[in-house]
């Protein structure tokens, strides 16, 4: 919010207080739901749900000021998609999409919709809020930033706006919704808000060629549908492509391999065999889930098996030439020496750079046995945005942030989270019509771990830890953890003073 917010909010009283005797007056109401989730999407919001009426006057509404992450540290994980044009390198179609969700805006609330590029959301709303400058209406940080600045007291409960947000409609991420609150508060979550929780959710590419010349009988997709696409099958057809195929004397990254990976692909396979570091109970609040004897047996599996480096996956944490360890990881992918490889959703725009790529499809990560109910997918939530309102602002003040929130969210479901998805995933960067039923199996059960976004004791760490130490001592190591992982899940609850 502005400087002059204070002088404006007497006049903004005074025309609130007008405005809502002249429609008690007329007994106008917003246009009644029309159209059911799920079905055709309508050009306005009153096509899902009833919208309540902007009420908000005065200059210092006339712009929704919201803060974002630039790419001065973020050379990734940037944010395109609040306000277009910011970035050289950003898709056109993503320029558009976003521009058209801020022209509706503009044209039906005089709201104009301005993102604020900083290099630390995190640190920019704090002084923000420490210092009572209300210079910005929102904010969009990392889940795990968010996390933090909850605990502090900075973000408003998202829930005590429901007239405002609507989190039952489709643009709000029902999983995202449910995961993400604790004792019955939800400071922040996420949705057709941003498209970044799609861009840090994890999936397996594989090379078309190689599986082709390998494996001439194999189709993949079948596999996924049938339920065979399992953890011990991607290792028995990773195993008969490993060679030593670079005219030196033992395996390195310049060698031909079943699966490009990183250390920190264990917490992915352990979340896509449908476990979780940190679950909630009956009162919605954090427990541990992950001291049961089959997730101990499931994380000792999965480490046995991506320890064994030079047999069928590569590690690019292994590398110690000084390369850039997840360039050399795209390399061995890009340049057609791996069958499959572990890739955020950031990773797929990156192999457009190599000419020599062969086409590659996509895969949900594979189940950890054929009798799990489903395939699920990991997503590096500190990594995903996160939609907050700084508690800097008053009550009507964060109502109008809530209400604009609502209505971007909206404009994304409608706009820009198909021009990510249809436009640049599904026909730009993977050219199948199967690749584009694999995402929506992908995109279908992503999973939010509280133990990843709060990492309560670093227990989101943990079996990475064993990676780099070449451990499969899980039990001891978690038995030694577990004290310091209660602890938190305590100072949590109580800084969100919950009864």
């Amino acid at each position: 919010m502005k400087a002059k917010r204070l002088l404006s909010m007497l006049l903004c009283i005074l025309l609130v207080a007008a405005s809502a005797v002249l429609v008690a007056c007329n007994g106008e109401e917003a246009q009644e739901s029309s159209t059911a989730a799920g079905e055709t999407k309508g050009d306005n919001i009153e096509d899902y749900v009833t919208m309540p009426e902007f009420k908000w006057e005065g200059d210092e509404y006339k712009e929704f000021d919201v803060l974002i992450y630039s790419n001065e540290a973020q050379t990734t994980y940037f944010c395109e998609d609040v306000e277009p044009n910011l970035y050289s390198t950003t898709d056109a179609s993503l320029n558009e999409a976003v521009t058209r969700r801020n022209d509706e805006i503009l044209a039906k609330y005089g709201v104009t919709v301005k993102g604020i590029p900083v290099a630390d959301v995190a640190k920019d709303l704090r002084e923000d809020i420490t210092s009572d400058l209300r210079l910005y209406d929102a904010a969009l940080p990392f889940m795990s930033s968010a996390a933090v600045l909850a605990q502090e007291g900075y973000l408003w409960d998202l829930k005590e706006f429901s007239d405002y947000i609507h989190f039952d409609q489709p643009w709000w991420d029902q999983s995202a919704n449910k995961s993400l609150s604790i004792g019955n508060k939800l400071y922040f979550t996420t949705g057709d808000i941003s498209i970044m929780p799609k861009i840090v959710s994890t999936a397996v590419v594989f090379n078309k060629e190689m599986l082709k010349k390998n494996f001439p009988e194999v189709n993949l997709y079948e596999m996924v549908e049938n339920k065979t696409w399992t953890f011990d099958k991607m290792i028995e057809m990773s195993r008969v492509v490993t060679a030593d195929t670079d005219g030196v004397s033992g395996m390195s990254y310049k060698d031909t391999w079943g699966m490009s990976s990183s250390w920190g692909d264990v917490s992915a396979f352990f979340i896509a065999g449908g476990k979780n570091y940190i679950a909630k109970d009956g009162d919605d609040l954090p427990v541990i889930s992950f001291d049961d004897t089959a997730s101990i047996t499931l994380v000792q599996k999965i480490l046995q098996n991506l320890q064994l480096q030079d047999d069928w996956v590569f590690h690019c944490n292994t590398v110690t030439d000084g390369s850039n360890i997840w360039v050399v990881s795209l390399d061995v992918f890009g340049q057609n020496r791996a069958l499959f490889r572990t890739s955020a959703f950031s990773a797929i725009k990156k192999l457009r750079a190599y000419d020599e790529a062969e086409e590659f499809g996509i895969l949900p990560f594979p189940l950890m046995t054929p009798e799990q109910d489903t395939y699920y997918t990991f997503s590096s939530a500190k990594w995903a945005y996160c939609a907050v309102i700084p508690t800097s602002l008053e009550k009507e003040e964060a109502e109008f942030s809530a209400f604009m929130l609502d209505v971007m969210a909206f404009g994304g479901m409608k706009h820009i989270t198909p021009a990510y998805y249809e436009t640049t995933l599904k026909y730009r960067d993977l050219r199948d019509n199967e690749s584009g039923e694999m995402l929506d199996l992908v995109f279908s059960n992503v999973v939010y771990d509280l133990g990843i976004i709060y990492d309560f004791g670093k227990i989101g760490g943990l079996i990475e830890t064993l990676m780099k130490t070449n451990s499969t001592n899980i039990a001891s190591t978690f038995e030694s953890n577990e004290d310091a992982i209660l602890a938190d899940i305590d100072e949590c609850i109580d800084s969100f003073d919950i009864q």
